[in-house]
């Protein structure tokens, strides 16, 4: 896998390459172009990423898939010195269709250069794997941009790129049916699909031999077919561990006929209803495992209500849990985990429909509910400044410390048994206090009653808002403040000053005057030794007047006014990012990549990059008590501050 990282270990944008799909279907022909149906992508890990499901259904819903260009293999080196990364020659079709299905399908349409090759590949591939013959490793790569966590978790799919064909794709896989080319009908005998293997019609027998109705299947085949259904029946099911297993002991490695798999599912099944027979609660859907059974793997009533709520909110769940009924909204909620029929703000154990409610338990459900509206909402918008900063995990409330070190401008010669020298150094350091950032927001009895769900959903979207643009003003302060010249450094002097730190100039923006910028960035030299840094421009930040002005001088071949057609140096040579706080016209800026220059640092509290939401209310105590009001308050310990100026460049035109 190919990961592409902003700042390791911390929240980030991650360009993966994803070896986790493969042909899964068949081919059709229709007015003259190939289609392929495959299945694109499965929630799970690949690649040391997790990948839940409702990740993979919003990207579909957003409509992420349709229209990604197909290619044959992954782009090479001299693919990455062309515009867009690829070149028209490996181009083999698009996606002309997704929805999500247990993972996400699509429908691809073969054209292009290689779009012939691919089909042909494919047809054999399929009329091979069908036969039982050996087939090359062959499947397709989701070039994605992803947003992901330092544990590896996908936030959310970003972009996708393209589809690639490929050799030996980072995870296996194999196909779920073959069409005909003509109708769309099944061909032959397919493999269970993993999301209905009690729907197929393969015919195994359990004492180890092919069944009947499939005659042209190998052994390996038919246990591989064995394998899939098993796999999905279990997954499917949702039984305990503890019996899961002893169903996947009894029936791996071996041929069985569906039938023999679902009638020992059902026995397990009811095994484990026996067991739970004393923790039933009727209304909720499915019982609730007692504690003393020990049994666990099941969603318990909680987690049924809780993923309800969520769904009431409009946010995804995962696809095996689509069978829960949605809340009608927040006013079935609160009657169901408080029995408050007659809303005096307060717990009736007795008539709460779930069992061990407490005081705490309406308002945590809220709030997670809520919190997960919020993040949706902050992660929404791009985050412009991932790009140009530092991100530092602070363990403790106190100012962020930023320490350059310099004065090792190169190592000494030792000649043969003399003593080594000591080298001198020096430090600076930088501060910035951490700043503390909250609001709270109340639900009323009254909402409640009325069953307000606009004004619910409404909350946490704005709180959400709010969020980002506190970090997006936190950033973009370093290049305002003070009238444009930035905070005051530790050696006295505003981040951006033309006499001490070389870095600041009142030139419009242009080509000429950009390259004056990275001439002036690159000539900052190391303390103590005047060695000079040569470290250029990566990001030029504008606002969004000059956005056009911006992209003109990134993406001109030539320099644009030029009557000699000479090259423009910077073609394609740094990112434009677009600064939407900036209310100045004119003003740019220009910033290296931090991870050459260490510019501005950004800190978290305990590692937290996202906000949170808390509820903290009683029936006999707080605002609920004095003002019938559950207050929600978002809250976040965050800092901006600069390690070192010479990475960062403005221009306050004149």
């Amino acid at each position: 896998m190919e990961v592409e990282r902003v700042e390791a270990g911390r929240l980030e944008l991650a360009r993966a390459r994803l070896g986790e799909w493969e042909p899964a279907g068949g081919v059709e022909t229709a007015e003259g172009a190939t289609r392929l149906e495959v299945l694109a992508m499965r929630a799970g890990e690949a690649n040391g990423l997790r990948y839940p499901a409702e990740v993979l259904a919003a990207s579909v819903q957003a409509g992420l898939w349709r229209g990604a260009a197909v290619f044959l293999d992954h782009p090479d080196a001299l693919d990455a010195t062309r515009a867009g990364g690829r070149t028209l020659g490996d181009l083999a079709g698009v996606v002309e269709e997704a929805w999500y299905e247990d993972g996400v399908r699509a429908r691809l349409r073969l054209a292009g250069p290689k779009g012939p090759l691919v089909a042909e590949l494919a047809r054999q591939w399929l009329a091979d794997r069908e036969a039982g013959r050996a087939v090359p490793r062959i499947g397709l790569s989701a070039d994605l941009l992803v947003l992901r966590d330092a544990g590896g978790l996908v936030r959310r799919i970003q972009q996708v790129h393209s589809l690639d064909v490929v050799f030996d794709p980072a995870a296996g896989g194999t196909f779920l049916r073959v069409l005909n080319a003509s109708d769309g009908t099944t061909a032959s005998q397919p493999m269970p699909e993993e999301g209905n293997p009690m729907s197929t019609n393969e015919v195994l027998s359990s004492d180890g031999a092919a069944g009947a109705q499939e005659p042209a299947l190998s052994r390996e085949l038919a246990l591989l077919q064995c394998e899939h259904a098993l796999n999905a029946a279990l997954r499917d099911a949702g039984l305990p561990e503890a019996l899961e297993r002893a169903v996947r002991q009894r029936f791996a490695g071996r041929l069985f006929h569906p039938q023999e798999l679902g009638q020992a599912i059902a026995a397990q099944r009811a095994t484990w209803a026996e067991l739970l027979e004393a923790g039933v609660v009727k209304g909720l859907g499915e019982p609730r495992p007692a504690a003393r059974a020990g049994v666990s793997g099941m969603l318990d009533e909680l987690d049924r209500v809780r993923l309800a709520w969520e769904r009431a909110l409009g946010l995804p769940i995962p696809e095996r849990y689509r069978d829960i009924p949605r809340l009608s909204g927040i006013r079935e909620l609160y009657i169901t985990l408080t029995g408050d029929h007659e809303f005096r703000g307060r717990l009736f154990p007795e008539r709460a429909l779930l069992a061990n409610a407490t005081t705490a338990t309406m308002t945590g459900l809220v709030a997670d509910g809520l919190n997960k509206v919020m993040l949706q909402a902050y992660n929404r918008r791009e985050k412009w400044w991932q790009s140009i900063v530092v991100n530092r995990d602070l363990d403790r409330f106190q100012d962020m410390k930023m320490i350059r070190v310099h004065g090792f401008s190169s190592l000494s010669t030792v000649n043969e048994g003399a003593a080594y020298t000591e080298a001198s150094w020096d430090d600076v350091m930088e501060t910035a206090s951490i700043a503390k950032k909250g609001n709270y927001i109340g639900i009323t009895l009254e909402m409640i009653m009325a069953d307000d769900m606009d004004a619910v959903r409404t909350i946490p979207t704005l709180l959400g808002s709010a969020a980002y643009n506190t970090v997006s003003d936190m950033v973009s302060e370093v290049f305002t403040a003070n009238a444009g010249l930035g905070p005051l450094m530790a050696d006295g002097y505003n981040l951006f000053d033309a006499t001490h730190h070389g870095n600041l100039r009142t030139a419009a923006l242009s080509l000429e005057e950009f390259d004056n910028v990275a001439l002036a960035m690159m000539n900052q030299t190391e303390p103590g030794s005047g060695r000079k840094l040569a470290v250029p421009p990566a990001f030029l930040l504008v606002p969004t007047s000059l956005r056009s002005t911006a992209l003109t001088i990134r993406n001109s071949t030539y320099i644009p006014g030029s009557g000699d057609n000479d090259i423009n140096p910077w073609y394609q040579g740094f990112e434009v990012i677009v600064v939407p706080p900036w209310s100045d016209a004119n003003n740019w800026a220009a910033v290296a990549s931090p991870t050459q220059v260490e510019g501005i640092v950004m800190g978290w509290l305990f590692g937290r990059q996202e906000p949170e939401i808390f509820v903290a209310d009683s029936e006999v105590m707080g605002s609920m008590f004095t003002n019938d009001e559950m207050r929600i308050k978002v809250r976040w310990f965050l800092c901006v501050g600069v390690a070192d100026y010479r990475g960062l460049h403005k221009n306050n035109v004149a």
